[in-house]
């Protein structure tokens, strides 16, 4: 399963509500499942801070998204071996929450994948 969200963030603000993956089908994990998340400020500057929860578990605390320079990486989106940062886990019911804000002077875009790969059926081994 993938969620993609791209958009951009004015000088001074915060996503609103202020989670990326919000209102995603994805948003509150089925099962069992293993997280890759990939997070770029595609351009040549960055500053965009972020924080990701699985469920109330704090997984990466304010860190400030990498950015990555289209002309010289040939693309605007997170790529899997080289932007996928964060690797979690999660439990049925959690929800996936990434925050993300711009203290920057000026606007920011942003792009992100969340790839969510089932870890079994839930009941252990038989």
């Amino acid at each position: 399963m993938i969620i993609k969200r791209d958009g951009s963030l004015l000088t001074a603000t915060q996503l609103n509500p202020n989670n990326i993956w919000s209102g995603s089908a994805f948003e509150y994990l089925k099962g069992p499942s293993f997280l890759s998340m990939g997070l770029i400020t595609p351009g040549a500057a960055g500053g965009l801070i972020s924080e990701f929860y699985v469920g109330s578990a704090l997984v990466a605390e304010s860190f400030e998204v990498p950015f990555s320079d289209p002309a010289v990486r040939g693309t605007d989106y997170p790529m899997i071996a080289e932007a996928y940062l964060i690797q979690a886990a999660g439990a049925g019911g959690d929800r996936l929450v990434s925050t993300l804000r711009n203290p920057t002077a000026g606007t920011l875009a942003y792009s992100a994948v969340m790839q969510i790969t089932p870890a079994g059926n839930g009941r252990g081994r038989r």
